[in-house]
């Protein structure tokens, strides 16, 4: 007669890893550009950080306060799956400040996703990242200048454009594209569909 144990522990579940997204928060940021992302995402299950680039409390384009959950000098490019930079007058202080830049390096050579959107891709020029490469922005004269002036190929009729492990966007209008499409990137094509239907999005 053979006797089985109910008590043997069975092996834990083997659960995917969550995937961990940084978004940096400059003084000037435009709202939407950081909200759609960090609400898509967070609804994906990501694992979201919000960075303050100077402070833990950041003032938005139009004054709005948001308090950030880590900052920048904490960051590691080993420990992220992607870097989201938000456009707005914050693209610039993003542009200017060198631990920004190495980080977008980092992530850029490690194969990780690096995605940028409005005034925000002139950040992937200065990091030496856009030439011969596909990129879309907000179409202002001072930004496409400094695209061009890094060997970039503007796409002016895509508001969004992936090119390898570099993702831009246009401007506010395509806010909510652009955090189903690092969803998308990040291996969420399923879900992503699902929370379209949810969110009740039909396109820009």
């Amino acid at each position: 007669m053979l006797l089985f144990s109910l008590n043997v522990p069975l092996p834990p579940p083997v659960l995917p890893t969550m995937k961990k997204v940084a978004i940096l928060a400059a003084p000037g940021f435009e709202e939407i550009e950081l909200m759609a992302p960090l609400d898509i995402l967070r609804r994906l299950n990501m694992d979201v950080v919000l960075a303050g680039v100077q402070s833990d409390k950041v003032v938005s384009t139009h004054e709005v306060t948001v308090s950030t959950d880590t900052m920048l000098d904490k960051l590691h490019a080993d420990k992220l799956d992607a870097l989201i930079l938000p456009g707005g007058a914050g693209s610039w202080v993003l542009r200017d400040t060198p631990e920004v830049i190495h980080l977008v390096k980092k992530m850029h050579e490690a194969g990780k996703l690096v995605a940028a959107i409005c005034a925000a891709p002139i950040v992937l020029a200065k990091a030496g990242l856009v030439r011969d490469r596909n990129v879309t922005a907000y179409p202002a004269q001072d930004v496409y200048r400094e695209l061009n002036e890094a060997g970039a190929h503007i796409v002016k009729d895509e508001n969004v454009v992936l090119d390898g492990n570099m993702l831009t966007a246009n401007g506010p209008g395509a806010a909510m594209l652009f955090g189903y499409s690092i969803g998308e990137y990040l291996g969420e094509d399923l879900q992503v569909a699902q929370l379209k239907e949810q969110m009740c999005y039909t396109g820009l």
